[in-house]
């Protein structure tokens, strides 16, 4: 590489450094934190004291963030800073596996300073490395693609924050994951092209950080846009014989073969736990059937005009349910420039590889027939939410916008079919425009809008906002294009106007989706609620009334809670007990319960919930099943009530009783003369007719309590059977005085097991399921990894073209 091209790359790096500071400034260095928790204020135990700069930083669509991944992520980062291996999560869903949560991200290269900074700030140093690296990673793409400098930089800010990115930028895991896209995509059109050795083993190196990143739906997109890349750029390539052109292809297919076993010790554990569970049910073909695969036709509208209906940022959102979630925008002007690179002659091998991923990328996402139906039953696209594909769009409409202003560049004055690109999509505004139903103040509102995201919220001015910024951006975009006709000897000027036009596009888009304020304000406090169930809760759980202290966010104050959120847990059975709580539950939202009964209750009892958090003022039925309800704590954050039937954290189960099927045990439970503080049910299958019930006198107690291990003391006068208050699943096994002992799934989704009389001491031991297998692989791939190095390196380096 030349001084000259290692100049433009340094360069390119700290400008698209600069661009993602300009967008992240205030949580780097303003002392901000990048949170969307503001949202949480609007449940108990906080809606009674709103702060009034709240609504500056709000956005409802993102409540994933502060209801799962911020306490997934606060969590691990405790776990990891006391020593402790992030087994199990016994925070949520009366425990759940934890490091078979692949969101978590645990290998991802981003996560590193979740584990070492201070965790507020790191947020915004993670989001910064991602955003800089997809910035960069696509500038790279554009280069070796023999584009220039200035359509480089277009491509990176384009990309970088195209609506993908910023939707999902504190999501973590999503992102982690698609910034890599363009990094892989530029090593394999370096293998296909050129035929480089070294590049096969750094694509194994960034499909393991692509698969140890998260988020299982977009890994699947991902490679999935880097194996079609390769399939249609070999195809493409010149001058490479057929024979060289399959090696080449075996290469790629090396690479992500070897990458895959590098990070098998977190995939395979993964894999495991989702079988069996609802989140897994939630996304089988894509979606269909769940509600998830709808994105109507009209949102495709977001790909030209993205704040035509508002957006969730400014609490005001129409149209397309969750539109601005599944956004098309990767830019006005990327897009004007992708048109003009359809319409432009000339690297037509180079642009096809962008033309597939562009149309997929439309057409699975808006269900067009035939084709959507094929993509989701392929293997991969048939577990994962297959809307989001919209990914490879923008990444495809950012490169191509790369062509367009490459080929303008390069013969300054051959404009006519950019100037018939740019004055059909300012018609296109035009006509937008007209077609406005446009109410008194609309217009005034439209401009105020410009300036401020929060005045002008009316239908028409948000709509005439969007359209007079796009109309603003191909003004440019024509300033630029007569500029370059006027100095067709400095290209340089007109280059450095698209990139700077495309730069401000993106951060216009981007500013204030994800919300970035005080921490006093994005991230709720402590209340005094929340403080007295801490002192008095002990081993048993909390739930919520509705949203009231959403899960997972009790995690963040050590409160074990019976609800939680799809990581893809909890299991069928599990699902299927709480219909007793929340008939209307759906698998993929947050597990809530709806309203208290007396069945529920019961249910409550024997998840161990002895504390309900609800709102300020709320009262107690008088109905006499509520009997076992009273109110412990009575505040003006919120109303805890206390449920005298939550069964101890292990008991001697007095009666039990044999169900013959998860409906029989559901139904067991939920019945009257059932006392979860004393009586267990089972399936048949565990302990056949006749089930073992212990004297009054046995008694049992945890001694110790960690991660994957937890010991009892039991003594009892006779064989009965000792309950675990604890969600049972594949991994645990039980000890009775240092031998193993038969498992059993007791009160659903509890664990229990049969002990003989005397006293004994019962340990319960979890093993990740799949780790050991996953850990093996892993260093299988490392051993191929360095080995494959080894031989590249040996080699003397091959002429490349």
């Amino acid at each position: 590489m030349t001084s000259r091209a290692l100049g433009e790359r340094a360069a390119a790096a700290a400008l698209l450094a600069l661009f993602v500071l300009a967008y992240l400034w205030p949580v780097i260095f303003g002392g901000d934190v990048l949170s969307p928790g503001s949202l949480l204020w609007s449940f108990a135990p906080w809606r009674t004291s709103i702060p009034a700069a709240r609504a500056q930083f709000y956005n409802q669509l993102l409540s994933d963030v502060p209801t799962s991944y911020y306490p997934w992520d606060a969590l691990a980062r405790s776990m990891l800073h006391h020593g402790t291996f992030p087994a199990w999560n016994p925070y949520a869903f009366a425990g759940t596996p934890f490091f078979a949560n692949l969101s978590v991200a645990w290998l991802g290269p981003f996560s590193l300073p979740l584990w070492i900074l201070p965790l507020d700030y790191a947020l915004g140093i993670s989001a910064a490395l991602k955003l800089w690296a997809a910035a960069f990673g696509t500038y790279l793409l554009v280069r070796e693609l023999r584009l220039g400098f200035w359509p480089g930089l277009l491509a990176g800010a384009s990309f970088a924050l195209c609506a993908f990115d910023v939707v999902w930028l504190t999501h973590q895991a999503h992102v982690a994951v698609a910034v890599l896209l363009p990094w892989l995509v530029w090593l394999v059109e370096r293998i296909v092209r050129r035929g480089g050795r070294a590049e096969g083993v750094a694509l194994a190196v960034v499909v393991a950080a692509a698969l140890g990143g998260g988020h299982p739906g977009t890994q699947v997109h991902v490679l999935a846009g880097t194996v079609l890349y390769a399939l249609v750029r070999s195809a493409t390539v010149a001058g490479v014989p057929r024979g060289e052109r399959l090696l080449r292809l075996m290469t790629v297919a090396g690479g992500i073969a070897v990458g895959a076993l590098l990070m098998a010790v977190v995939l395979v554990p993964g894999e495991r736990a989702a079988l069996g569970t609802v989140g897994e049910q939630a996304r089988r073909n894509g979606g269909v059937g769940s509600g998830l695969d709808v994105l109507p036709l009209r949102s495709l509208l977001s790909a030209v005009f993205p704040d035509w209906w508002g957006r969730p940022s400014e609490a005001l959102i129409a149209g397309p349910v969750n539109y601005n979630e599944r956004a098309f925008y990767a830019g006005t002007v990327a897009l004007v420039f992708a048109l003009v690179a359809l319409v432009s002659a000339g690297g037509w091998r180079r642009k096809a590889p962008f033309l597939p991923l562009a149309a997929l990328g439309l057409a699975v996402p808006l269900n067009a027939p035939l084709v959507r139906s094929f993509v989701v039953g392929l293997p991969g696209f048939d577990r994962v939410l297959d809307q989001r594909l919209l990914l490879w769009f923008a990444f495809a409409v950012a490169v191509l916008g790369a062509f367009g202003l490459d080929a303008l560049l390069r013969a300054p004055r051959r404009q006519l079919r950019a100037w018939a690109v740019v004055v059909a999509a300012l018609a296109g505004g035009v006509v937008a425009a007209r077609s406005i139903a446009l109410a008194p103040g609309d217009v005034s509102g439209a401009f105020d809008h410009l300036s401020n995201r929060f005045a002008g919220l009316t239908p028409g001015a948000l709509a005439l906002s969007s359209v007079v910024r796009w109309l603003a951006l191909v003004g440019g975009v024509a300033v630029a294009l007569a500029l370059l006709r006027l100095q067709p000897r400095r290209p340089w000027l007109a280059g450095s106007l698209v990139a700077l036009l495309a730069a401000l596009d993106m951060l216009a888009f981007a500013h204030g989706y994800q919300p970035m304020g005080p921490e006093a304000i994005v991230l709720p406090p402590r209340t005094p609620a929340v403080a007295f169930m801490q002192r008095h809760v002990g081993e048993r759980r909390i739930a919520g009334l509705g949203p009231a202290l959403t899960s997972d966010w009790s995690t963040r104050y050590g409160l074990r809670d019976a609800r939680g959120y799809d990581a893809p847990q909890p299991s069928e059975r599990f699902d299927r007990l709480w219909t007793v709580l929340n008939e209307e539950q759906v698998a993929w939202r947050p597990f809530e319960i709806s309203v208290l009964s007396p069945a529920g209750l019961r249910v409550l009892g024997l998840l161990g919930v002895r504390y309900v958090v609800t709102d300020a003022g709320a009262t107690l039925p008088p109905e006499r099943e509520f009997r076992p309800l009273s109110i412990a704590y009575r505040g003006a954050d919120a109303t805890v009530i206390a449920n005298a039937l939550a069964a101890p954290r292990a008991l001697v189960a007095r009666r039990v009783r044999v169900a013959g099927s998860v409906v029989a045990e559901v139904r067991a439970a939920a019945e009257t003369s059932f006392d979860p503080r004393h009586d267990a049910i089972v399936p048949r299958g565990e302990v056949g007719s006749a089930a073992p019930a212990g004297a009054p006198d046995s008694s049992v107690r945890v001694v110790a309590d960690a991660d994957s291990r937890v010991v009892l003391d039991a003594s009892l006068s006779r064989r009965g059977l000792v309950v675990l208050d604890d969600a049972w699943a594949p991994g645990w096994s039980v000890a009775v005085d240092g031998r193993p002992a038969r498992a059993l799934q007791a009160d659903v989704v509890m664990r229990g097991v049969v002990v003989p009389a005397g006293t004994h001491e019962i340990v319960w031991s979890y093993r990740v399921p799949g780790l050991r297998l996953g850990l093996l692989l892993s260093l299988a791939g490392l051993v191929a990894l360095l080995c494959w190095g080894g031989v590249v390196l040996a080699r003397p380096r091959r002429a490349v073209r």
